[in-house]
């Protein structure tokens, strides 16, 4: 294995302290119309990325709601964080919980679009990988996922990275946030983000939300 150059160990400390260069640089989405083309943030990206490092540099860790519209880039935006993150941390636990299996597929599509692409020079070995893990056997740490419609789904693991996707519209909401939740423990360092596009009252999502705003809890409302 050859050593890095200087130059490469500059570029190398930028992409893991730069989420948005990092983006620009390493990671690929597909667009609308079929194009692969670098994750450039937008406009509500660089405002939730914003929010999120605000809270990371004062409460040492992240948990946050977000209220989105549709096509804005939310769930991109946190693939691309949690992905940053995993690639380039020892022993990191993700996990992905989505309200159906087709959304949950589809959050899985785009993080493994992010490692198919990912440049060699930041890209971790890649152990297990199937439909439903990703594994970096080099780091000791993956990713999992999840459909909101199994009760228990998460309930036995230890997470330290957390996205739960369309938060309003999952059943068992309340079970789960009682399960999968609790698996992220109060440490630095660790991150729930959930986001969601609207569904009314009375659900979870809207309870955190409410308490969010009043201050009731240590997560961050943001509206996107």
């Amino acid at each position: 294995m050859s050593l890095m150059t200087d130059r490469e160990k500059t570029l190398r400390l930028r992409l893991r302290n730069d989420l948005e260069y990092y983006a620009a640089k390493c990671l690929r989405i597909r667009t609308k119309a079929g194009e692969v083309r670098p994750l450039a943030f937008n406009r509500a990206q660089r405002f939730i990325h914003s929010r999120l490092q605000e809270q990371l540099s004062t409460l040492s860790k992240v948990r946050a709601l977000i209220l989105k519209g549709r096509q804005q880039g939310c769930s991109t935006y946190v693939g691309g964080r949690f992905y940053h993150r995993t690639t380039h941390a020892v022993g990191l636990r993700t996990f992905i919980l989505t309200h159906e299996d087709a959304a949950t597929a589809n959050l899985f599509e785009m993080v493994n679009r992010y490692h198919e692409h990912c440049p060699a020079l930041v890209k971790p070995s890649t152990g297990a990988a199937n439909a439903k893990e990703l594994n970096f056997d080099a780091l000791d740490s993956g990713y999992k996922i999840g459909t909101a419609g199994t009760k228990g789904v998460g309930r036995s693991s230890t997470l330290q990275l957390f996205h739960g996707s369309e938060v309003a519209f999952w059943p068992h909401a309340e079970t789960h946030a009682a399960g999968v939740l609790q698996a992220v423990p109060d440490e630095p360092g660790t991150e729930v983000i959930l986001e969601s596009t609207a569904n009314g009252l009375g659900n979870l999502f809207h309870k955190m939300w409410r308490d969010a705003e009043t201050g009731a809890s240590e997560y961050i409302a943001v509206f996107v």
